[in-house]
């Protein structure tokens, strides 16, 4: 499985992945894998919490995944649930991480 510490996939439009020495972002529109990854986990949710499009994806590595979805406001509604690391799709995943690190900006080294 992918090494890293989290990955937050902000509905507006970032992606930041952070391990021991990085935490960096990319743009979510050019990750081509995100789309599938996010599907499996809506999949997920349970029935008693109404799907609406998230706010917030926390990945917690060997954790849970977190979906936040947007518009928690709502009196009475629950928009957000959890997946626990068992049921994430491993190869999905780490699918993601590689589409995360192949978009990751270059470092330029200092002069």
């Amino acid at each position: 499985m992918a090494t890293f510490n989290t990955i937050h996939i902000f509905g507006f439009g970032d992606t930041q992945i952070i391990k021991q020495d990085l935490n960096k972002s990319v743009k979510s529109a050019d990750l081509t894998t995100l789309a599938a990854f996010v599907d499996s986990i809506k999949a997920q949710k349970p029935e008693d919490v109404t799907e609406a499009d998230y706010h917030v994806i926390h990945i917690f590595n060997e954790g849970s995944v977190r979906y936040l979805g947007a518009g928690n406001a709502t009196p009475n509604t629950n928009h957000s649930f959890a997946v626990e690391w068992t049921n994430v799709d491993a190869a999905l995943l780490d699918a993601l991480v590689a589409d995360i690190e192949a978009h990751l900006p270059v470092e330029t080294p200092a002069e």
